[in-house]
């Protein structure tokens, strides 16, 4: 709840916290159009969040699954060195 009642009257802040704010200097807007016109370009040129997370997914995707891909090939290239030299070592 409010501390300050009805009746009571409030302080005066407008004019405290104008004599206390340090006067600062105004920069001229001709410094700044150069980069909103770049994030206007940026927003036309890049695409939305959602589809950097979605092409980052599938591209993490498609790693995840050559890795699984070069193990399975690795796999069968080492059994098929051991059938080798265990059919010649038979003979």
């Amino acid at each position: 709840m409010n501390r300050w009642a009805f009746w009571r009257k409030r302080p005066d802040t407008a004019g405290a916290a104008q004599s206390q704010l340090p006067t600062m200097v105004q920069r001229p807007a001709a410094l700044y159009w150069p980069l909103d016109a770049l994030q206007v370009v940026l927003a036309w040129l890049l695409p939305s969040g959602a589809v950097v997370v979605g092409a980052l997914g599938q591209f993490m995707l498609a790693l995840v699954l050559l890795a699984i891909g070069f193990g399975v090939w690795l796999r069968l290239w080492r059994s098929r060195k051991r059938r080798r030299v265990a059919s010649r070592s038979a003979r």
